[in-house]
């Protein structure tokens, strides 16, 4: 079963450069005389480029653990090209290998095959429909937020998993397949097609003609589903409009530019682009898109909201302040422009070619767009946690610190299992807390944390998660209340989750980081917080 989560972080590969010296010693010691030789070589050119050419030799040739690689020639220029792209100044300069090339590809497609929903499993192991992409098979036949899907062709859920259903679906690729949907207490019987669609635009009407809109990237077609998605709402009666850039960490720029043209009159600055050279562009709205007018926009943010979502952000805030309102926290502060470029092997090369400036020419780079509603996040969708290397065994004992101590223990927290701590130190207390989980889910109960109930663990908590109604939604809860009350911010804390809130009483003040010491988007390195739903 495919998993999305609108905060995945895709992996960046971590690479040390490699020093290139102009001689080699070899030492041998032998009790207490420490004789040694020297082998000289020639000295090499100065011009850089003869000087790369001249290492490149040297360790083909004559890098004693050359002798165990395959294929040396791609394994030199390889590790080369990695340790180029490895600036202080600029993480967002990147080679890709094959693998990651693909994967980041494949990250700002946004394409997935299936009937374009998103669920999470029922009580009786039905389908329940969190999202349906827009112009998806399942947008087009109808099905709808809230709907259960009992049954697919021959396949009836509760019957076979959801990872069959998924599977099934997927082997139906292009053929019509009957769908039966539970919507309240009516059976519909529907024909669905599965087949490529765009994961990346979901919309709906709420109560009190309050449209919202998830984005969770900018991909070739978000632009087209996006502009198709407010139309809809607004002729469904819509009124304000919400969008949710929570965990958005971009994409092309080409689609943000299509979103903000959507809103803003032709001829409109979105961004500015501020080149090497020092030449600045002024890039406008695409006149082709008609624009769709709202009372009010709300716009959802947090530390991962970046790039061409921030771009998104400060076109509408200085362009139209008047109507824009920002929910949530601060945003990643990613200001600058990438362009990649594949090579004939699929390999691809990433690099920085421009800063970018608001409309008004203010700089975001590592600044970031502060919200105007701050919306404490709680503890279970602030924590981080790594995944463990090829090869690596999770395993957390009771008393010991680990790096994902504290995903397991405020996961557990969350579940309603009595863990004492929110740290990377896991407490015998916590061990206990983890054998009742075990025991509950058909896990044999040692209070040891291991890759199956790691993975239980996540699935229990992204369930519950997309289980959840609007009034636990902390952000859009806000967003909505300020709607309601005419604009007016609301005085206290959602009371739906007020009585969650309260941190534990370790006395910990622990910030979760990447192995880099650093917070960042999807495209970098970075630990993983929880999936929420599963698509198909």
């Amino acid at each position: 079963m495919q998993k999305v989560d609108p905060n995945k972080k895709s992996k960046k590969p971590i690479w040390k450069s490699a020093a290139i010296v102009g001689a080699c010693a070899l030492c041998f010691a032998a009790g207490l005389a420490v004789p040694y030789m020297v082998k000289q070589v020639s000295p090499v050119s100065s011009n850089e480029l003869d000087k790369f050419e001249e290492a490149y030799s040297l360790l083909k040739d004559g890098w004693y653990y050359g002798k165990d690689v395959e294929n040396i020639d791609n394994l030199l220029i390889e590790q080369a090209l990695m340790g180029m792209t490895t600036l202080a100044q600029d993480r967002h300069t990147n080679y890709f290998d094959l693998e990651n090339a693909k994967a980041f590809s494949d990250s700002l497609a946004g394409s997935n095959v299936g009937i374009g929903v998103s669920f999470y499993p029922g009580e009786q192991g039905q389908m329940v429909v969190k999202q349906v992409y827009i112009n998806s098979t399942a947008d087009r036949a109808g099905i709808l937020p809230g709907d259960q899907i009992v049954k697919v062709g021959d396949k009836e859920a509760g019957v076979v998993t959801t990872d069959e259903l998924v599977d099934y679906i997927k082997s139906m690729d292009g053929k019509q397949v009957a769908v039966q949907v539970k919507r309240g207490d009516e059976i519909l019987d529907l024909n669905v097609t599965p087949g490529v669609f765009d994961s990346t635009v979901s919309a709906q009407v709420l109560e009190d003609n309050i449209g919202y809109i998830d984005l969770s990237s900018f991909s070739a077609d978000s632009g087209k589903d996006f502009t198709e998605a407010i139309g809809r709402m607004q002729r469904e009666g819509a009124t304000n409009l919400v969008v949710d850039l929570r965990n958005n960490t971009g994409g092309y720029l080409s689609a943000a530019r299509e979103i903000a043209s959507s809103f803003l009159p032709d001829d409109t600055v979105i961004f500015k682009e501020q080149t090497k050279d020092g030449q600045t562009k002024e890039l406008k709205t695409d006149s082709q898109y008609a624009q769709v007018d709202f009372d009010h926009i709300y716009i959802l943010q947090n530390k991962n909201t970046a790039s061409a979502s921030e771009v998104l952000i400060g076109a509408l805030k200085d362009n139209m302040p008047e109507k824009i309102t920002t929910v949530g926290t601060s945003t990643y502060g990613k200001g600058t422009e990438q362009v990649t470029v594949p090579f004939s092997d699929g390999t691809s090369l990433k690099y920085t070619v421009a800063e970018w400036l608001t409309p008004n020419g203010t700089s975001i780079n590592k600044i970031g767009f502060q919200p105007d509603v701050e919306v404490a996040l709680d503890e279970v969708s602030t924590v981080t946690y790594t995944g463990t290397k090829e090869g690596e065994e999770l395993r957390i004992e009771p008393d010991s610190v680990n790096p994902n101590a504290a995903a397991v223990q405020v996961y557990l927290r969350f579940l309603g299992y009595p863990a004492e701590r929110s740290d990377n130190y896991f407490s015998a207390a916590s061990s206990e807390a983890l054998k009742q989980f075990q025991a509950d889910n058909g896990l044999e109960a040692t209070g040891v944390v291991d890759q199956a109930t790691f993975d239980k663990l996540l699935d229990t908590v992204g369930n519950k998660l997309s289980s959840q109604g609007i009034d636990q939604d902390d952000e859009l809860w806000t967003a909505i209340t300020i709607i309601k009350n005419g604009g007016q911010v609301p005085s206290s804390q959602n009371p739906d989750q007020a009585e969650n809130s309260e941190s534990s009483d370790d006395g910990s003040d622990q910030v979760i980081e990447d192995i880099n010491g650093e917070e960042v988007p999807a495209e970098d390195l970075q630990p993983e917080t929880i999936d929420e739903q599963f698509v198909e």
